[in-house]
């Protein structure tokens, strides 16, 4: 019996450190992504690259809530049978996800025009949300 509680232990240990290895992959590829499509020189690219990571990262947390909830209903989703209930707290979490969003896409456009012409910025954001697919390389 133990043998089985390690062996699941261990599972879940391998299932947990492979999301968070997937989800740093992915704001990995969508950094590169954006410097890559950016076309900057050395010196702003050196500027531009940290704030981008920031942005990315503190862009994940504002979508977390909303991912989260996303995630517990996923099958009920999928089967088309979510309360009204669970509807309205998707609803809800969208909402003040959104909200979250648009507060560091502020703040991180101030910041950006510190470093790059706004034609820059407007590019930077439009590649950062790019589909995860176009990141990839797959379309």
């Amino acid at each position: 019996m133990k043998k089985i509680i390690r062996i699941m232990a261990i599972a879940l240990l391998a299932c947990l450190y492979t999301n968070h290895v997937m989800a740093q992959t992915n704001r990995e590829l969508r950094h590169q992504y954006v410097m890559k499509n950016l076309k900057l020189d050395k010196k702003t690219a050196a500027q531009f690259a940290p704030l981008l990571k920031q942005y990315l990262d503190e862009l994940k947390v504002a979508k977390s809530a909303y991912d989260d909830l996303k995630d517990k209903y996923k099958e009920m989703e999928k089967a088309g049978v979510i309360t009204n209930g669970q509807a309205e707290q998707l609803l809800n979490a969208k909402f003040e996800c959104d909200a979250k969003e648009l507060v560091v896409k502020k703040k991180f456009y101030a910041e950006w025009r510190k470093v790059l012409p706004l034609k820059k910025v407007y590019y930077a954001f439009d590649l950062a949300n790019d589909k995860k697919s176009k990141v990839r390389g797959e379309e």
